[in-house]
């Protein structure tokens, strides 16, 4: 038996994670430390035991194998929604009841903390806050449940109120208990989240930053689980890029500026921004922007190209892990360079389009997606933006339209349905 072979294979259909993530070095090193920690006297026996889904063995290689990357208020815009949504809309008209959120998958805490100060901030009680967290890592959830963090879990600017909600230690910040009872951290995978269907519907789930890393099989079910779990008026936070797999569900973006926040039925409109809104680029000015921060409008006069030359795919990748984990500066500026080196790709321009959109700046990224339309129309996520950006501003027909052709370009790539949010 080839175990590395066998343990990558394992792990894409338990966890659903993309093939591409896991390739021979990177299972062959996880093993590596997963022997090297045992120190089994019968290899061979320990090697059939680590293959046992739910043994320790098997425990030890998924902690080994997942990542995390996170801290406090990642995207904080999304955060700054969610206070702005609790205090003009949801707390006039439930008076008694508790909010209830879900973060999965949760690392090791510190965004379900992030919710629970952001709904404290907003003014809810104590007893009114419902949080529950699940992370498939059994090692991520023991340091999310003892609530202690060092200096490099507060990137985010501004910072949360350190004295306010932790305290000071020699190990680092703890959480303040006054938080961490409002929070029940729970062992969970992604695709099976039947333990929580007795806490649902939650009022927000955040998902964010996970469909990335999963193969398609397992983006569809992520996508019908948290379909199911979260309340009809209910909020889903995912991932900058990630909006599309929930778009092509049903469900539509609200209207503020890098939240990247959706809903299943129409936008609640606008709601007034608690700091101060981020930089909005139009077409007018988008070569003095790229100057400093990469390209925010595509040049109208620039000819399509029959044939584009093909982009290394090293290059666009590490444009969209970049804008996966919020560096949308770095993912414009690297588009920036490829653009600038010669080469024209719809996925550039695509990208583009998203980034422009999560600022505001809608024209703009209107003109990036039709510029990747023109050098692929039928890209799919092209597509379905426009159909979304017609329909906020009341182009209907033109919505359906675009509508029409996401879905058979869908069919075309998948040969399966479009799903919708339940």
């Amino acid at each position: 038996m080839n175990l590395v072979a066998t343990a990558a294979e394992l792990l894409s259909r338990r966890l659903g994670l993309l093939p591409d993530l896991l390739g021979t070095d990177v299972v062959e090193r996880a093993l590596g430390v997963v022997f090297a920690k045992a120190r089994p006297k019968d290899p061979e026996l320990m090697a059939a035991r680590l293959l046992e889904n739910g043994s320790e063995e098997w425990q030890m290689l998924v902690d080994e194998v997942v990542v995390p990357e996170t801290w406090f208020f990642r995207n904080c815009e999304s955060f700054q929604f969610l206070a702005s949504y609790v205090t003009e809309k949801w707390r006039p008209g439930h008076p008694t009841r508790a909010f209830q959120a879900f973060c999965i998958p949760c690392a090791s805490g510190e965004e379900p903390y992030s919710v629970a100060m952001t709904l404290l901030d907003a003014g809810l009680e104590g007893h009114r806050i419902r949080i529950d967290a699940a992370d498939i890592s059994e090692r991520l959830l023991a340091r999310a449940r003892l609530g202690l963090y060092a200096n490099t879990s507060f990137r985010e600017k501004p910072q949360p109120s350190r004295q306010k909600y932790f305290v000071s230690c020699e190990e680092g910040w703890r959480v303040r208990e006054e938080v961490t009872r409002l929070i029940r951290f729970e062992k969970a995978n992604l695709l099976d989240t039947s333990l929580f269907r007795q806490h649902a519907p939650y009022d927000a789930i955040f998902c964010r930053n996970a469909l990335i890393y999963l193969n398609q099989r397992a983006r569809h079910e992520v996508v019908r689980e948290m379909s199911e779990l979260l309340l009809e008026e209910g909020l889903l936070f995912t991932g900058p890029s990630e909006l599309t797999h929930f778009y092509e569900a049903g469900y539509v973006p609200m209207d503020y500026p890098q939240s990247f926040v959706c809903h299943k039925k129409k936008p609640m409109g606008a709601l007034t921004r608690i700091s101060s809104p981020a930089a909005i680029v139009t077409a007018s000015t988008a070569r003095h922007a790229a100057t400093t921060r990469g390209p925010l409008a595509p040049d109208a006069n620039h000819p399509r190209e029959v044939c584009p030359s093909p982009l290394p795919l090293s290059s666009i990748e590490q444009a969209e892990r970049l804008a996966d984990r919020g560096d949308v500066d770095g993912a414009a500026s690297l588009c920036e360079r490829i653009l600038e080196g010669g080469v024209k790709d719809s996925r550039v321009y695509s990208l583009l389009g998203v980034i422009n959109e999560s600022r505001g700046a809608l024209q703009s990224a209107e003109e990036f997606f039709r510029k990747a339309l023109y050098l692929a129309p039928g890209h799919y996520e092209s597509l379905l933006h426009m159909s979304l950006l017609c329909e906020r501003r009341g182009d209907v027909e033109n919505a359906r339209l675009y509508r029409a052709r996401a879905g058979r370009a869908l069919s075309r790539q998948e040969g399966t349905p479009v799903l919708k949010a339940s």
